[in-house]
């Protein structure tokens, strides 16, 4: 610097320049200071030290925020401008300082435009005015201008002053975000149009009880509880006076959630219905159903309970599928109906052809049969067996205070069942038939 300043007489600086100085107690301090050095006469320099770095902590400040000033003076002087101006333009080091044409053909044709109306505003109305400017070459970066006017003294504008701003990862977080919001209102409205037709389709396929099976000495009553989330399931259930006086009784729960699950459900209850129609013993009707369900391919697997009641003997013949045995309400005390291992069947759908055992049960006036799917006591972290006994418990403790005869009392007893089995959030779809044995 001082070479410099001696041999060519132009001012050198300021430059900071950093040393170690050591204190009178000892301690080593860091010293930061710009120096200036000028030539005073022939034989002279003026050597000017400034504590502090201002200037590199200025510059340093615009690096980072990747901004910068400019002032374009309208009288053709040449424009003046900050230290990094060039880099968020994205100019060379030594191209020369842009003018504000220049800088309109650096922009796209949204950015020119909003750049003449901020022109427009400041030289104009004398008003502060702000665009952003997008700039093609440079990856389609985008700058944020804010440009304000510069008043001759007691006269007019002669020159724009400019702050710009590199805003191209706000505005690119800004457009994710507006993306994923889209997408997510997007998400939303599938779901919720998924989830109206699949409950409407499920409303559809759920049968309503009105007596139809009191000639069969039968009443019935089903409460179906959806899961939270998914909105609808693959359970199913079935209660119909068959030709010959026969009532057919099924509970079942098709593999997965949502549509697919309902649409499974769907063919395996009409699948069953007409079947049922073939009088054959229920164990054959349960073989054929997972024929049904083999033949929709190897995710299509359901438990069910498939039972047919003869009014003649009060005699209850079910099969077992992978389903939980159901429960019966007798003289106040409930208890799982008797499932040999010999009876206990494979799951619908695992393999073609399976074989099936019935389990016979006789029925005296005032039985109450549970049939439940395994939403209605499986619960997250518990054991599947104490929330059966629960079930068990709360049942028959429900008997004794919500169970009345005459219309609508076995129903009521069957959503107090479910009420009392209620968990939250519920995470799987839930249904219990109940079926009353009349005198």
């Amino acid at each position: 610097m001082l070479a410099e300043a001696y041999r060519g007489g132009e001012i050198q600086g300021p430059t900071v320049v950093e040393f170690p100085l050591r204190a009178p107690d000892g301690e080593v301090a860091r010293v930061s200071a710009e120096v200036r050095v000028s030539r005073c006469g022939p034989h002279h320099l003026l050597v000017a030290w400034e504590r502090g770095n201002r200037q590199a902590l200025a510059r340093a400040a615009q690096h980072l925020a990747r901004t910068c000033w400019m002032e374009w003076n309208l009288t053709g002087q040449p424009p003046r401008a900050s230290f990094g101006v060039r880099h968020v333009l994205g100019l060379h080091r030594d191209a020369p300082l842009p003018g504000l044409v220049d800088v309109a053909a650096m922009t796209d044709h949204a950015g020119a435009e909003a750049l003449y109306q901020v022109l427009y505003d400041v030289l104009l109305r004398g008003r502060t005015a702000e665009c952003d400017l997008r700039l093609p070459a440079r990856r389609n970066g985008v700058l944020r201008l804010l440009a304000e006017p510069v008043f001759r003294p007691g006269g007019p504008v002669w020159a724009v002053r400019g702050v710009m701003m590199d805003v191209t990862g706000d505005r690119l977080t800004r457009h994710r975000a507006r993306h994923a919001e889209r997408e997510a209102t997007r998400a939303r409205d599938r779901a919720q149009a998924f989830g109206e037709v699949a409950a409407a389709f499920r409303e559809a396929l759920s049968p309503r009880f009105a007596g139809e099976n009191v000639p069969s000495g039968l009443e019935a009553a089903a409460v179906y509880r959806p899961d939270e989330g998914a909105g609808v399931g693959g359970d199913w259930y079935k209660a119909r006076v068959l030709p010959g006086g026969r009532t057919l009784l099924a509970l079942g729960d098709a593999r997965g959630h949502g549509l697919a699950a309902v649409t499974l459900m769907a063919k395996l209850r009409y699948a069953l219905a007409g079947l049922a129609f073939t009088a054959h013993p229920v164990e054959h009707l349960t073989g054929w159903l997972s024929n049904v369900a083999c033949d929709d391919g190897p995710e299509s697997t359901a438990t069910a309970i498939v039972g047919a009641y003869h009014p003649e003997r009060r005699l209850l013949r079910w099969v077992s599928a992978g389903h939980p045995a159901p429960l019966l309400l007798r003289d106040d005390r409930v208890r799982p109906l008797s499932l040999p291992p010999a009876a206990t069947g494979l799951p619908l759908g695992v393999v073609p052809d399976a074989a099936y055992t019935a389990v016979e049960t006789v029925l005296v006036a005032g039985d109450v049969v549970l049939m439940y799917s395994d939403g209605l006591v499986e619960r997250r972290g518990s054991d599947i067996d104490a929330d059966t006994e629960l079930l068990r418990h709360r049942a028959e403790q429900l008997a004794r205070t919500s169970l009345r005869d005459g219309a609508g009392g076995l129903q009521a007893y069957a959503e107090h069942v479910v009420r009392a089995m209620s968990d939250s959030p519920q995470t799987d779809d839930a249904t219990l038939l109940a079926v009353r044995c009349l005198p």
